[in-house]
């Protein structure tokens, strides 16, 4: 028997936030490195920021519904799909206009892809793309994570559904779909470790499967209440640990050091952050974090050009930095730093808040 959570909890929506703000905060040339016993940047972000999202994605999946694909699957592409091709799509047919407004140039590198003018058939061929899940524009370079998710939950479910067809019984059926997930973890990792073997949104969506099934067990099987205090301390020493003897992981790339250090320090930072966001959740600061958590889509969506309009804002002020620079260009400034983070975060809150109160108006 399973007991998923029935509803979206604050505290749920608080872990999300403060996985988002990372995210964020980790596209921003900030000052903070990793030092031999101090990890300062891996503590931060690196080692626990994606895995958490994933783990986090598979706390409200139930069993009885992984195991009917076909509706699963046709939920999440209204869900997930529908969603990204909604920002996909003007971006792509936009992609001429950032060059021309300087959102990009010819000259910069962006995670290994060149700028230049597209012609109709480049358009096509990259819309194409989108909709085949290889979609890689750069002003949504965050959205990597949400084509890996879908497929995670489309494979995941995929495999449920065949173990599901083949044991009948409910205990022998997840200690084997926990076997099976854990090896090809296990494959994906040495794949791309130690063979040197990727293939993009293939490899790092199998390392996403088993993290969001450990969500799922950790909610449906360990029942576990996030408020144990010893716990907690412990568990922050392991996030600890590890960082110093590994430091942050890279899931884009799937680069981790190995999938228990991976399993281990995504469980030890989601309880640390599950029990202080349980601490806060009834507070002012918790419910605008939780606000943060419920648009967390759309902060991933639109961080880059809040980091945009907060070059263009600097810029009035004779503050002239990059605009076409794939990440927020704080050159290590602790203040240009939590400037472009809070434009990062609060540009996507006022532009949903605009855009569906203007959709309201219309149709009203």
């Amino acid at each position: 028997m399973s007991f998923p959570l029935k509803e979206h909890f604050r505290w749920v929506d608080i872990i999300k936030a403060i996985s988002i703000i990372a995210v964020v905060f980790s596209h921003i040339e900030h000052p903070f490195k990793d030092y031999p016993l101090i990890p300062v940047a891996s503590l931060l972000y690196g080692i626990w920021y994606v895995p958490v999202f994933f783990v986090v994605a598979g706390f409200f999946l139930r069993a009885e519904k992984l195991c009917r694909p076909v509706g699963f699957i046709k939920g999440k592409m209204k869900s997930l799909y529908r969603l990204l091709l909604y920002f996909y799509i003007p971006a792509i047919l936009l992609h001429n206009v950032m060059l021309n407004i300087g959102f990009y140039d010819t000259a910069t590198d962006y995670g290994g892809k060149h700028m230049d003018y597209w012609t109709i058939y480049s358009i096509v061929k990259e819309l194409g793309l989108a909709f085949f899940f290889a979609g890689r524009e750069p002003i949504l370079g965050a959205m990597w994570f949400v084509y890996v998710l879908l497929l995670a939950m489309i494979g995941l479910s995929v495999v449920s559904w065949i173990l599901s067809r083949c044991i009948k019984d409910e205990q022998k059926l997840e200690v084997i779909r926990a076997l099976v997930l854990f090896v090809a973890c296990l494959v994906s990792c040495q794949l791309t470790n130690i063979i040197g073997f990727t293939i993009p949104r293939f490899n790092n969506t199998i390392t996403a499967m088993w993290l969001i099934y450990c969500g799922y067990l950790i909610i449906n099987r360990l029942m576990l209440k996030f408020d144990n205090n010893y716990l907690a301390i412990f568990c922050g020493l392991v996030v600890y640990h590890i960082a110093v003897i590994h430091g942050g992981t890279a899931l884009n790339s799937n680069k981790y050091a190995d999938v228990f250090s991976l399993t281990a320090s995504s469980f030890s930072a989601l309880y640390v952050i599950a029990y202080l966001a349980k601490k806060i959740e009834n507070g002012v600061v918790g419910k605008v974090l939780a606000w943060c958590g419920r648009e967390s889509f759309y902060i991933m969506a639109l961080h880059f050009v809040g980091f945009k309009f907060c070059t263009l804002f600097l810029s009035a002020f004779g503050i002239h930095l990059k605009l076409s620079s794939l990440v927020a260009p704080a050159n290590g400034n602790i203040g240009l730093t939590l400037l472009y983070l809070c434009f990062g975060i609060a540009f996507p809150l006022v532009f949903m808040v605009i855009f569906r109160w203007g959709r309201s108006f219309i149709f009203r």
